[in-house]
């Protein structure tokens, strides 16, 4: 009996809908091997092509504005593989934003754009504002299902008219609650100063979540903001936390400070310098500030909840693809974690609360 177009096609329709790719490949050989030659050339033709689908669907492509060896990124890319990984094949693509010129950032979106283009991935995730900033509008512009992560910007600000393929997590510094466990950690301090870099993110931060106050008033604590562009200017801000009468200083980012060469200088070797010589106790939003010859520690963010949450809500849209992406509401995680340094804790005498002690995590 030979068999007829249609019925090969409901050989592969069925066969994809009970089994997984291996077993589909071995009922695709029985029939190879039991069929004449014009049959078999054109079984091999159709089933490269659904092949080409199948691998289609099952691909996800994952852009990070930043790098895998940033903590930051690590944390959330283990989590979406973790998630993921089993069912999707997972393509990571690294902007590098913290380490390239400006200039040279419009230019890896273009080659992230062309190995989506490439790959057709079944969903795209974008992990913070640079990857959004540059791709969302184009991916949107293509109908690919997409997610966003670690977003401090209004995301719509990202596209001229509301969006349709994309929802995702947001992320924002946890200030106020940062303010009040910092209170209660240093209950005489009046003035504290809270330092940034002065890139992309630290911007958004600065305007958004500060509102673009350089100086704020909370639990009888003045919070004055600083952006510096070099780690000259940093270390200048540093060296004169005690001159300013400063308490204490809030680590925000410092990953893009420039050298004088005008190159990015070595985080560890920045915050390393901080350690040493500030003669106040330090603080921190993220936890990869927090440690020994870092910060104390902090109610900080971490990447680890960003990319769980991120992952959580790209099963369900790829899950229910009748559903647009945009009716998901974007998550505003507030998801923070009191983490702490035992060797900071104990060189600066402070002691945590009992409460605070037993949910914190310890990093050393």
């Amino acid at each position: 009996m030979v068999f007829s177009l249609l019925s090969l096609l409901e050989i592969i329709s069925g066969a994809s809908a009970m089994m997984e790719q291996t077993m589909l490949m071995a009922v695709c050989l029985k029939v190879l091997l039991a069929r004449s030659f014009t049959v078999k050339v054109l079984f091999i033709f159709m089933l490269l092509s659904f092949f080409n689908v199948f691998a289609a669907s099952k691909q996800i492509v994952v852009v990070e504005s930043y790098h895998k060896e940033y903590k930051w990124d690590a944390e959330y890319r283990k989590q979406i593989t973790d998630k993921l990984g089993r069912q999707y094949q997972l393509t990571f693509f690294e902007m590098n934003t913290k380490r390239l010129p400006p200039a040279e950032v419009a230019g890896m979106a273009d080659k992230a754009l062309r190995l989506i283009d490439e790959l057709k991935p079944a969903l795209v995730i974008l992990g913070d504002d640079a990857a959004l900033e540059f791709l969302g509008e184009r991916i949107e512009a293509r109908a690919i299902p997409s997610v966003y992560l670690g977003v401090n910007k209004n995301p719509r600000s990202y596209f001229k008219k509301d969006p349709k393929y994309i929802s995702g997590i947001l992320e924002r510094p946890l200030f106020q609650r940062s303010s009040y466990f910092i209170k209660a950690l240093l209950p005489k301090a009046k003035k504290i100063l809270i330092l940034f870099d002065s890139d992309r993110t630290s911007t958004i931060v600065f305007n958004d979540s500060f509102m673009g106050n350089s100086s704020l008033i909370l639990n009888n604590v003045v919070f004055d903001v600083k952006l510096c562009k070099t780690f000259e200017e940093w270390k200048k801000e540093i060296s004169d936390v005690g001159k300013n009468s400063y308490d204490a200083v809030v680590i925000g980012l410092y990953q893009s400070l420039k050298n004088e060469k005008g190159l990015n200088a070595d985080s560890e070797e920045v915050i390393a310098w901080t350690n040493s010589n500030l003669n106040k106790p330090s603080f921190a939003f993220w936890d990869f500030a927090v440690g020994k010859g870092k910060s104390v520690g902090g109610f900080v963010l971490q990447g680890a909840s960003q990319g769980k949450a991120a992952a959580d809500m790209a099963e369900k849209i790829l899950q229910n693809p009748g559903r647009l992406p945009s009716s998901y509401w974007p998550v505003f995680l507030q998801e923070g974690a009191f983490v702490f340094s035992r060797h900071e804790l104990a060189r600066w005498k402070i002691q945590l609360p009992a409460d605070m002690s037993k949910n914190a995590v310890f990093v050393d």
